[in-house]
């Protein structure tokens, strides 16, 4: 094999390893996208966003359906304290939700933050996913998040 075919099959081999090893989109991926973060800061209005986003721990992106329209979900969670303080986010390129947990341990009180719900799709069906999202249903069935258009 010459030296040029031999390099060329190296390249795309090289290529298809990179592409293979690159990482999931998770929230702290899409964090570092100044336009989403623009996005996220704007989406918490006057709510103060938690500290501990800038560390959070994050699952891989997830694909939906709301009103008939494609949405990306992500979770984020406190290192260490993921059950006690977690952040849904379902967005698509023109809108954005999210829903915010916190708890304390031992307590079956939750306080529940939602943000941008309104009177669209995004009050129930969306509710329904964000919520999803911080009980792990989400995770465990996303083929059960697929809402078509409303009549």
């Amino acid at each position: 094999m010459k030296l040029s075919a031999l390099l060329g099959v190296m390249l795309v081999v090289g290529v298809t390893v990179s592409a293979a090893q690159a990482d999931p989109a998770t929230f702290n991926t899409y964090s570092t996208d100044p336009n989403w973060s623009t996005r996220l800061n704007a989406m918490f209005g006057k709510t103060s966003k938690p500290d501990w986003l800038k560390n959070a721990t994050s699952s891989e992106a997830v694909s939906v359906t709301m009103d008939g329209k494609p949405y990306t979900v992500l979770l984020a969670c406190k290192k260490h304290d993921c059950g006690n303080h977690q952040l849904a986010i379902l967005f698509d390129n023109a809108a954005i939700y999210g829903l915010r947990l916190e708890a304390a341990d031992g307590s079956p009180r939750e306080t529940l933050t939602w943000f941008n719900i309104g009177g669209g799709p995004e009050s129930i069906d969306g509710k329904t996913i964000l919520y999803a999202a911080i009980t792990g249903s989400l995770f465990n069935h996303p083929e059960a998040f697929a809402f078509p258009v409303k009549k």
